[in-house]
């Protein structure tokens, strides 16, 4: 199939096209600001490819004032008419690489893709699901069909890329969630008012809060603790109401989204109760602030880049025990992060350099 006319920017910059989907801000967007502040944009310019705008449009300004957020339809709810819209922005745009990051839904967006003639075409594994998941005989139905169209595969782990890619796992090139090391130390945690537990993260049913507030009441009850819940989803309000119960009334309290590092500093351990995850964002800064972590047994071994994290079954009375029970101390991670790969200055420019080589080989096969 013959290529579109790919085009530069105006600063003579190739233009990668990054499909996102919803960009409320979570572990995905985390991952593909925080590449994109720390490569080298001299070469490429970042465009968004959205549901809606939101204030992810501000954090990708503050980024590169030049870079774009569009928007298209939903993928999950209009696929048809969302792959329209998305092939003609796409070869209007005259990208040299278009970047999904949408796990199943990534079949829609890179077929649209391969229509418009965007050379290189990235599928990116960012979680794992079974079939616990929501939604999960949708996934599993496209799962076979979410790289087809794929000119490179990524994943932010290995489980990632096996449960996505499954015998084609080896062939992803593994993107670690690198963060700014710099942001995130170890602070004092509580010193007066028990301990203090953090959760950052969407308010879905993936995160599984719900289990979390009904485990955090048989805690309390052992200890004094609070438990501090940062972000904003779908399940805030009935989140706000079931901590407004009596067994919780007043040991809960909702963070607005925001900078988490302060929180991280402020805690005594990090919860993650989900009910399925690829390679949480969120777990590396904890680390990096020198947290002890809880998470869930359906969180991939590989977050415990450190070693110590605590892997629980989703049994209330295990999780009640584990966060009432005795911790950690806080420790000093960066080195041991640097050294694992999850300095963002040094990861970052291996995206370039990704996209780069693709397009040289796509070049040689013409």
């Amino acid at each position: 199939m013959k290529h579109l006319l790919l085009q530069r920017t105006e600063d003579g910059r190739r233009k990668a096209a990054q499909i996102i989907g919803n960009a409320r801000i979570g572990g995905v967007v985390s991952c593909v600001l925080n590449y994109y502040k720390f490569m080298d944009r001299s070469r490429w310019r970042f465009d968004f490819f959205v549901y809606e705008h939101c204030d992810f449009d501000e954090a990708v300004r503050a980024v590169d004032p030049a870079a774009r957020v569009l928007t298209i339809p939903r993928l999950d709810r209009d696929p048809l008419g969302a792959m329209r819209a998305l092939k003609r922005q796409l070869a209007e745009g005259g990208y040299a690489v278009a970047h999904a990051h949408m796990t199943t839904l990534s079949a829609f967006a890179l077929r649209a893709a391969k229509k418009a003639g965007v050379p290189v075409r990235v599928c990116h594994a960012h979680s794992t699901f079974d079939r616990d998941s929501d939604h999960y005989l949708i996934k599993a139905a496209l799962r076979p069909f979410a790289a087809r169209d794929a000119t490179v595969l990524a994943a932010c782990g290995k489980l990632a890329a096996q449960n996505l890619y499954g015998k084609r796992a080896e062939e992803a090139a593994i993107l670690p969630n690198a963060i700014d090391l710099t942001r995130f130390a170890p602070g004092a945690g509580s010193r007066s008012g028990g301990r203090r537990l953090l959760f950052v993260g969407r308010f879905c049913p993936q995160k599984n809060l719900h289990f979390l507030l009904d485990a955090f009441a048989l805690a309390r009850a052992k200890r004094p603790m609070t438990l501090l819940l940062m972000g904003a989803g779908e399940e805030e309000g009935a989140l706000r109401a079931r901590a407004a119960m009596p067994d919780l009334a007043g040991s809960v309290q909702f963070l607005p989204q925001g900078d988490p590092a302060p929180h991280y500093a402020a805690a005594d351990a990090f919860v993650l109760p989900s009910r399925y995850e690829g390679f949480p964002v969120v777990a590396v800064e904890a680390q990096a602030a020198g947290l002890p972590c809880l998470f869930s047994d359906k969180v991939t071994r590989e977050a415990d880049i450190c070693g110590g994290a605590a892997f629980l079954p989703l049994q209330r009375e295990a999780w009640a025990d584990a966060m009432a029970g005795e911790l950690p101390e806080k420790a000093s991670n960066a080195d041991t992060l640097r050294r694992a790969g999850f300095d963002i200055r040094a990861a970052a420019a291996r995206l370039p350099a990704l996209y780069e080589s693709a397009l040289r080989e796509g070049e040689e096969r013409v």
